[in-house]
């Protein structure tokens, strides 16, 4: 668009302002790219800016422009915006142009009054405070405004960094170097999780006009790069500006980091591209450059231009690669909150002692996001153990699916709805026949407390078999069909009712007294008892000898469901069985007080005996909705496919580990269900904490209390598997 510029003169301008705006005044020529503009000031000191676009400049970008001016005059940024000025005919553009040439349109602003940042010298870290809060009070006033013309494509815009990418080529081979990495970390960004809205587009240092004292913002000029994209280009745009010439451009850059989220705050992976996008604008604008200079190689500004640019780009790739963005995670975590040892009093007085609390240096996490938790000093921990959270913390699709229909409506299963139809059709769907009967409630412990009430209710009895160490949740009958707990600190041993079967260690099972049995409660695969994975054939043996008792079979996939086994959707799957009754929590709602029981009719039937089963909460629209979305992540994004890849790499990685290291004993798992046992709890315990301290969150489990498990989100990936063991070599070496 350079090559279309307009060339008018000063003599042009005063023409043009009193033809058309009625206006006598002097003109003086301003610096611009594409366009020109005129600073014209009346006979009575009036001043404003004539602006005569690039002849290619679209009628409809420049109303997206003045109509953006209006919004921001009109809503409260702090910042003062230039006024759109009519002509004597009340229009706001209008074309012009040399008989035969190309048209031009024309527009008047007012002038405001300021210094470009660019001139002002130091950057105090009060003007660079002022700087976060006016760019952030502008884009949070945005987010209202919407135009058809801002959906455009502009080779400016950072999602089309591969347009600047194309003049690569153009570069000498050290600088080639530095810039290709920047583009290849571009590339892995995901813009899905980014929000996005109209965005200035261009705060750079001569666009940014500060007041006298040096020390405040004022207002934020030139809006010819309006685009939508992700809101938070409009800050790496301008921390891209804010690091040159700086002698510490990462904390200069954190300065307005932390104003800006302070004003409007951050989502986690908006603070996690940031620093990218700021270098991805980096390396457009030293392409385009070399571009630039190849068209016009005598051209001696473009180089002493860009000079400052080449010097922060050889500082920055000196840095290690995630320092700067652990800097903004710090900057965005100011955490106002009570401090750590306070919340600790408060939760030793007021919660009940039988709740545990991890790790002997207890973390005070404030946020999470996909595979990370972040604590109030903003330090980043990679999760390992929270299944929980199975599509991954704070998974924007999940968490607006729960903000949206909350906004809408939150009843019971009382009353007709399509999420409550939709979600157990397709939960039903995952499951093979004949189990299509769904009830929802609210955790894994009231599904198998549900599922303890079918079996009863079909058999007419009350036995129940069990694997030894099992837990099946924190009811009292829930406790009673768990060894975990009733064999325990604090158990009461074995009720008359319940037997109990060894850990198994083949695929034979031997039926206990079986005279009053109603059902066989087995976890597809073994949580506390250390990630054991049942030996092949076993829960098909088990479920003959039950059914020929009399007796039903309950997969308790609380732990173990919806793809974390990698080769099947549920783990039972793996084992070649059908159970009678499924019974779902934790990852079901990532996070969302979500569970499920799934059944047969027959059983169902037998439930059904007269006495009405109600959950207040279960099934409620908004759970329904976020079951959804869990389902809709999973297959979307690869998760269980995630899973068997990531999941078996990281068990060869474990692999080896154990031949390094001799205390590292039986590895085991499947997809991203995983242990490993060392020697003792003492020697558990210790690395859990020391992993912890190296930031990678682990836990231990089993009957000794010697084994680390590995459950975490199923985003987890194949670099955070190479942390994890890298972590892990460091510390058992």
């Amino acid at each position: 668009m350079v090559r279309k510029a307009p060339r008018f003169s000063a003599e042009d301008a005063i023409r043009l302002a009193g033809e058309i705006y009625g206006l006598q005044a002097a003109a003086v020529e301003l610096p611009s790219e594409r366009d020109q503009n005129f600073r014209l000031r009346d006979s009575a000191g009036a001043q404003f800016v004539l602006k005569i676009s690039n002849a290619e400049e679209a009628l409809e970008v420049l109303d997206l422009q003045n109509k953006a001016l209006k919004f921001l005059a009109a809503s409260d940024t702090g910042l003062e915006w230039p006024h759109v000025v009519p002509t004597r005919s009340g229009n706001e553009i209008v074309p012009t142009g040399s008989e035969g040439g190309p048209a031009y349109f024309v527009r008047l602003l007012t002038w405001v009054e300021g210094r470009c940042l660019g001139y002002v010298r130091p950057h105090s870290p009060e003007l660079l405070a002022s700087l976060g809060r006016g760019l952030a009070a502008t884009d949070a006033a945005l987010a209202g405004f919407s135009h058809h013309a801002a959906h455009r494509t502009l080779y400016w815009d950072l999602r089309n960094a591969a347009l600047a990418r194309r003049h690569l080529g153009l570069l000498s081979g050290p600088q080639r170097r530095i810039v290709e990495p920047l583009f290849d970390a571009w590339e892995k960004l995901d813009w899905r999780t980014l929000p996005a809205g109209v965005i200035h587009g261009d705060a750079n240092d001569y666009n940014i006009l500060v007041d006298e004292t040096g020390a405040k913002v004022t207002s934020i000029l030139d809006f010819g790069d309006m685009v939508h994209t992700a809101t938070v280009c409009d800050l790496a745009i301008a921390l891209a500006y804010v690091m040159l010439d700086k002698q510490d451009p990462i904390a200069a850059a954190a300065q307005v980091v932390a104003a800006y989220h302070q004003r409007r705050p951050l989502a986690v992976a908006e603070v996690d591209a940031l620093y990218t996008l700021a270098v991805t604008r980096l390396a457009m604008s030293v392409c385009y450059c070399a571009w630039q200079t190849s068209q016009n190689p005598n051209n001696e500004y473009l180089a002493i231009s860009n000079r400052p640019a080449w010097a922060l780009l050889e500082r920055l790739a000196a840095m290690p690669a995630d320092w700067p963005r652990d800097v903004f995670r710090r900057a965005c975590a100011s955490h106002e909150g009570r401090p750590t040892p306070d919340l600790l009093a408060t939760r030793r007085r007021h919660l009940g002692p039988s709740l545990s609390i991890s790790y002997r240096q207890p973390l005070h996490i404030i946020r999470g996001w996909g595979q990370y938790l972040y604590d109030a000093g903003g330090r980043a921990y990679l999760d390992c153990v929270n299944n929980v959270a199975h599509v991954g913390h704070c998974h924007p699709r999940v968490v607006q699916a729960a903000a949206g229909q909350m906004a809408l409506l939150n009843t019971n299963t009382r009353y007709l709805h399509e999420h409550l139809a939709e979600y157990i059709e397709r939960l039903a769907a995952t499951l093979p026949e004949p189990l299509s009967v769904v009830y929802l409630v609210c955790s894994g412990s009231e599904a198998n407390e549900l599922a303890l009430r079918l079996a009863r209710a079909h058999t007419g009895r009350d036995g129940v078999i069990v694997i030894e160490t099992a837990y099946h949740g924190n009811t009292n009958a829930l406790i009673d069909i768990s060894p975990y707990k009733f064999n325990g600190p604090g158990g009461r041993g074995k009720p008359p009712n319940v037997e109990v079967v060894p850990i198994p260690r083949a695929a034979a099972f031997t039926l206990p007294r079986a005279d009053n049995l109603a059902a066989f409660f087995c976890e597809s695969a073994l949580s506390c008892a250390g990630q054991v994975i049942l030996p092949p054939g076993y829960l098909r043996a088990a479920y003959d000898a039950v059914h020929a008792a009399g007796g039903v079979c309950v997969a308790d996939e609380v732990q173990t469901g919806f793809g974390r086994a990698g080769s099947h959707f549920w783990m039972f799957e793996t084992q070649g069985v059908v159970p009678d009754i499924v019974t779902l929590g934790k990852p079901i709602g990532n996070g969302h007080p979500l569970g499920a029981v799934v059944t047969t009719p027959e059983i169902a039937r037998s439930f059904a005996n007269g006495m009405e089963y109600f959950n207040t909460f279960g099934g409620n629209p908004v759970s329904c909705a976020v079951g959804l979305a869990v389902l809709d992540v999973i297959r979307g994004e690869g998760l269980q496919e995630n899973a068997l890849a990531t999941g078996d790499y990281l068990l060869r990685g474990l692999a080896g580990l154990a031949q390094r290291h001799p205390s590292v004993r039986d590895v085991r798992g499947l997809g991203l269900f995983l242990g490993f046992e060392l020697p003792a709890a003492e020697e558990a315990d210790a690395l859990v904490n020391r992993m912890k301290d190296l930031g990678v969150l682990l836990s231990t489990d089993g009957p000794l209390h010697n084994v680390i498990k590995i459950k975490p989100p199923l985003v987890f990936s194949r670099a955070d598997a190479d942390l994890l063991l890298e972590r892990l070599d460091r510390v058992l070496g």
